[in-house]
C-alpha cells in the first residue's frame, strides 16, 4: 500500500463556531472555490497524494432519524463529488475530517422535537469571542446511535469517491457527551478532573463512548463501502484513561487507521525543567514513548498506524509561512518511515503553506535516505538551492533547532502568549492596563497582559529563553545568509527572508515580555530601563518591516484566517516609540 500523505490548501478556510451558523460559513461548502485544478496540481506535485475537509455531518447528510438536520445536504453533496471527481485527475483522496456528532446550539429545534436526546451541556468560546452554550446529542441514546450508523451510510452512498474519514473524539468541539470531560492537563503536566452531568454517560467508562462512536460509523460506512480508510485519531483520549489509551485501541475496529500523535507526550528539559510536550512542535522531533507506545499496541492488535504531524508551523510561531527546524523534519520522516507507518495526516489548520519545510518531508521519506543527518541536510539543501554552500545552510538548520530548545513550552505560553504579534502590541511607559493580549489562533482585540500564559513558568524564565534562542537563532541567521549567498533563486530569498521574520517575532518577544515584567510593578524610577528596551524594539522593528512589506505570507495566521499583524500596524507601533523617546529626549 502506498504510503497514505494527507495535507490541506492554505487558503481554505476550516469554518467559524458561530451562534448564526450559515452554509457559507462551513469548509465543505466552498471546497470548489479553493480546490482549483491549480492548486490540487501544487499539493499533488509538492508530493501529497491526499487532503483533509472539515466536514459536520449533521449539514453534509440528511436522514429520516433526525429531520432538523441536513437542510443543505444535497448542495454540500453535490459540491464535494465534484471536488472528489476533479481531485482524482491529479492523484488525490479526500478526506473529511470530523467530530461526530458535533454538539448543537442549546435552541437548536432539535431538543424541542427531541428532548430524550438532551446531553452534557458545555459553555465555550466561539470565534466572535462571545461565550455560547451547545449540548450534546447523547450518544448512549438509542435513537442517536442508530443515527450516526445510518447518517455514515448515507454519508458514503451519497459522495461514494471520498478517501474516507478523519474522527476525533475527545476535546476540540463538544460532541459526545464525554469529548470535553475527564482528566484536563494543566501548564505543569497535572490532571484536573473535569466532572460530567449527563445522567445516561455519568455511570460510562469514556473509552466505551469512544470506541462506540467509532464502531457505529464504521458499521454505517461498511455497509456501503468496502474501500474507504476509517482513521480514529487519539488526540486527547488521556483525557479518558492513562496514555496509551491501550482499551481503547485493542477495542478498535480491525479496519480502523489509529493516528497518533507523534509528539504527544514527550519530555523534555527547558529552562532547567522537564516539560510536558502536549501539543504539536517542531521544536522536539519526537517520535515521543506515548507515540511509540501506541504503535506497539497497534501492531500487537494488528492495527494500521498513521502520524499526526504538523510539518509547516506550530503554535510555536504561526504568523510565518515556515519554521526552519530541517534537522527535526528529517527525525520525524525518517521515524514515519522506519516504522512503517500507514502514513500521516502533516497539518493541521494553519501552518499548510508549501516552503522547504514540506520539500523537505517527503525527501527525506524517500528510500535512500541514510541515517546520517548532517550529510542529508546538506544533500537536501544542494537539492533544494542549487549552487549553495550546503555546508552553512545544514549548519544553520542545527541552530534554529538548538534554538528551540529554550522555547518555553507549555499549553498556557502556547495558547494564550504573544509571540505570534508581539511586535504590534502595546508598549507605554506605565502601569498595565489589565486588557488581555487575547488568544493566540484567532483575532482576538490585543491587551497588554499576558499573566495568563505565564503559568508553568516565571516570567524571567520566559525572557530568559526568548534571551537564548534568539541569540543561537540570530547565529543561523547569519550562516543561511552565508550559505544562500549569490543563489539566484525565489526559494533562497524566501526562506532567508522567512529565518529573518522569525529571529525579529522572538526578538519582539523578549522585549515585550521585559515591559511586561516592569509595567507590572511600575514606577516612574523605571522609565530608563523602559527606554532602553524600546530601544532595542525601535531597532527590530525598523528592521523587520521591509521584511514584511516584501512577502504577504508573514502576519497571517491560517487558522485565524486574517492578519494578526501588517505593516501599517509596524508603522503605528514604531511611530508610537519613536514619539515616546523624543519626549524622554525632551524634544
Amino acid at each position: 500500500m502506498d504510503m497514505l500523505k494527507i495535507w490541506r490548501s492554505s487558503k481554505s478556510r476550516f469554518g467559524k463556531f458561530t451562534v448564526n451558523p450559515v452554509p457559507e460559513g462551513e469548509e465543505t461548502w466552498n471546497v470548489n472555490k479553493v480546490y482549483t485544478d491549480a492548486e490540487l496540481a501544487k499539493i499533488a506535485d509538492s508530493g501529497f497524494n491526499a487532503v483533509w475537509i472539515h466536514g459536520l455531518l449533521h449539514s453534509i447528510v440528511k436522514t429520516d432519524d433526525f429531520p432538523e438536520l441536513g437542510e443543505y445536504a444535497a448542495e454540500h453533496q453535490q459540491r464535494l463529488n465534484e471536488l472528489t471527481e476533479r481531485a482524482a485527475k491529479y492523484g488525490i483522496k479526500v478526506f473529511i475530517y470530523m467530530q461526530p456528532p458535533r454538539a448543537l446550539l442549546t435552541t437548536h429545534p432539535i431538543f424541542k422535537n427531541h428532548p430524550e436526546i438532551a446531553g452534557q451541556i458545555e459553555s465555550l468560546q466561539g470565534c466572535e469571542g462571545d461565550m455560547v452554550n451547545v449540548q450534546a446529542l447523547c450518544t448512549s441514546h438509542e435513537s442517536v446511535k442508530k443515527y450516526l450508523k445510518n447518517a455514515a451510510a448515507k454519508l458514503a452512498e451519497k459522495v461514494p469517491d471520498l478517501g474516507g474519514i478523519i474522527m476525533i473524539t475527545a476535546s476540540e468541539y463538544p460532541a459526545h457527551c464525554w469529548s470535553r470531560r475527564g482528566r484536563m492537563m494543566d501548564a505543569n503536566g497535572h490532571y484536573q478532573i473535569n466532572p460530567i452531568a449527563c445522567p445516561r454517560c455519568k455511570d460510562r467508562k469514556p473509552g466505551e463512548v469512544v470506541n462506540e462512536v467509532i464502531q457505529l460509523m464504521r458499521d454505517g460506512i461498511r455497509s456501503v463501502n468496502q474501500d474507504w480508510k476509517i482513521i480514529a485519531w487519539n488526540w486527547s483520549w488521556a483525557m479518558y484513561e492513562d496514555a496509551p489509551c491501550e482499551n481503547i485501541i485493542r477495542n478498535l475496529p480491525s479496519d480502523v487507521i489509529l493516528m497518533a500523535d507523534f509528539e504527544r507526550g514527550g519530555k523534555r528539559t527547558i529552562l532547567g525543567k522537564e516539560r510536558i510536550m502536549d501539543e504539536y512542535s517542531l521544536g522536539y522531533a519526537g517520535p515521543s514513548k506515548q507515540f511509540r507506545d501506541s504503535s506497539e499496541i497497534a501492531r500487537l492488535y494488528n492495527r494500521q498506524m498513521m502520524a499526526k504531524l504538523q510539518i509547516g508551523t506550530t503554535h510555536e510561531l504561526a504568523t510565518v509561512p515556515n519554521l526552519p527546524i530541517i534537522g527535526n523534519i528529517y527525525r520525524k520522516a525518517v521515524n514515519v518511515r522506519k516504522m512503517g507507518l500507514a502514513g500521516f495526516m502533516g497539518t493541521w489548520n494553519f501552518g499548510n503553506m508549501i516552503t522547504a519545510n514540506t520539500a523537505a518531508l517527503n525527501h527525506f521519506l524517500e528510500e535512500n535516505i541514510s541515517d546520517d543527518q548532517a550529510l542529508e541536510l546538506r544533500k537536501f539543501a544542494e537539492t533544494y538551492f542549487p549552487g549553495c554552500h550546503a555546508g552553512n545552510i545544514a549548519e544553520a538548520w542545527d541552530k534554529f533547532a538548538e534554538a528551540m530548545d529554550f522555547y518555553p513550552f507549555s499549553i498556557p505560553y502556547l495558547y494564550v502568549g504573544p509571540t505570534n504579534y508581539a511586535c504590534i502590541l502595546p508598549m507605554e511607559p506605565a502601569p498595565l492596563t489589565g486588557k488581555s493580549s487575547g488568544r493566540s489562533w484567532l483575532m482576538d482585540e490585543r491587551g497588554d497582559d499576558i499573566s495568563n500564559a505565564i503559568a508553568g513558568y516565571t516570567i524571567d524564565e520566559i525572557i530568559e529563553g526568548f534571551n537564548c534562542l534568539t541569540k543561537i537563532w540570530g547565529t543561523g541567521v547569519e550562516l543561511l545568509a552565508e550559505g544562500l549567498a549569490n543563489v539566484p533563486s525565489a526559494h533562497a530569498e524566501e526562506e532567508l527572508d522567512n529565518a529573518r521574520v522569525c529571529y525579529h517575532l522572538f526578538k519582539s518577544t523578549e522585549n515585550f515580555c521585559k515591559i511586561f515584567k516592569i509595567r507590572s510593578n511600575w514606577n516612574a524610577e523605571k522609565l530608563p530601563e523602559y527606554h532602553a528596551i524600546a530601544e532595542a524594539e525601535l531597532k527590530n522593528l525598523r528592521l523587520l518591516l521591509p521584511l514584511i512589506e516584501k512577502d504577504s505570507r508573514f502576519g497571517f495566521h491560517i487558522e485565524a484566517f486574517g492578519y494578526q499583524f501588517d505593516a501599517e500596524q509596524i508603522k503605528r507601533k514604531i511611530e508610537t516609540i519613536e514619539a515616546q523617546l523624543l519626549t524622554a529626549k525632551g524634544k
